[in-house]
């Protein structure tokens, strides 16, 4: 499946976009407590858009697990690879840095070597490392696709729902867990093959309104799921189980979404802008962190410099505009480019 399809173009700049304003209003949220309106203020916020990182996956899974094109798993895998593990070492070299030079943190070699092994550089890179993982899993998924007909996708994506979004609701209130560990049907596989499935197998547009009605009371779920998880908690001991991205909550708004894009894929026409910005959310994705820390650093800007009814939205746009401004100057520099594919 060679043709680009603008609607998803515009799904991955809104998903990108959305990523940003999270990382600005989960300062707030992480900071706080529920006594404070300006964490309702925040959580209103981010209860709606933990949607954007599996839109991602789900791009991914759409496009690689749908293409027509006959590569071997070596073709496919030098292809993909390279194109997310040298930018993986990169930016974790220059995470490092950050650590040692503004956090004062120290390391002998060892210990870069084993925090870059078991991803624990900077909270946002664990991105990388899944859809890395992901990646080696696409040729040996692609065959599953093609030689599955709609109902065994189907059966697939129930038992991925069962034991992803509903199984860990055990442990966290009833105190236990199965010992059954289901691997093919971890979270984000399940989002890599859901995307391919629903280009595959379209939703009718007649179920969307209903996805919409469910949509709109996941998002109310959330919203309230995680007030009443974090009654009580300190500041900086939030409880973010409703905002993971494979709860039930989440995965209907978020197959809502990308539903609905589908849908207005007709009317949805190329936008040069559009496609630029595209092509640069991976960049956007691993500088926005950096981008972040030193506008508050060398110029105060960050959630709470004014009332943040007017700092969240203000900041939120900053960051992302700078980020691209930095990403697309990048991708236009021989060999640089490579970090920023």
């Amino acid at each position: 499946m060679a043709r680009r399809y603008d609607y998803m173009d515009w799904l991955r700049v809104l998903s990108i976009f959305v990523v940003v304003g999270i990382h600005v209003v989960s300062k707030i949220i992480n900071s706080t407590t529920t006594d404070d309106w300006i964490w309702h203020f925040a959580n209103v916020f981010d209860a709606g858009l933990r949607w954007c990182v599996p839109i991602f996956f789900m791009l991914s899974g759409a496009l690689l697990l749908t293409r027509d094109k006959e590569e071997s798993v070596w073709q496919f895998l030098q292809k993909r690879l390279s194109k997310v593990v040298i930018p993986l070492i990169f930016w974790s070299f220059v995470y490092t840095l950050y650590n040692i030079y503004e956090l004062g943190e120290s390391y002998t070699a060892y210990e870069i070597l084993v925090q870059f092994l078991t991803d624990d550089i900077y909270y946002h890179l664990w991105f990388l490392y899944t859809i890395t993982g992901l990646y080696i899993m696409a040729p040996f998924l692609k065959l599953l696709v093609a030689y599955m007909d709609k109902k065994t996708f189907q059966a697939f994506l129930v038992f991925w729902i069962v034991f992803a979004s509903f199984l860990p609701f055990l442990p966290k209130f009833l105190g236990f867990e199965i010992a059954l560990d289901a691997g093919l049907f971890q979270p984000y596989i399940g989002y890599f093959l859901l995307g391919a499935y629903l280009v595959l197998y379209p939703i009718p547009k007649k179920y969307l309104m209903p996805l919409g009605v469910l949509a709109a009371i996941s998002y109310f779920a959330t919203l309230w799921g995680t007030y009443y998880l974090n009654i009580g908690l300190p500041a900086g001991e939030f409880d973010e189980f409703f905002y993971e991205h494979y709860r039930p909550n989440n995965l209907l708004i978020t197959l809502f979404i990308f539903v609905g894009f589908q849908h207005m894929a007709n009317k949805i026409k190329p936008n040069a802008l559009i496609t630029r910005i595209s092509t640069a959310t991976f960049g956007i994705y691993v500088i926005h962190p950096l981008i972040q820390i030193y506008m508050n650093k060398f110029f105060g800007l960050n959630e709470t410099t004014f009332n943040p009814i007017i700092s969240v939205p203000l900041v939120w746009i900053l960051i992302f505009t700078l980020s691209f401004a930095i990403i697309l100057a990048m991708q236009k520099l021989p060999v640089i480019n490579r970090l920023v594919p």
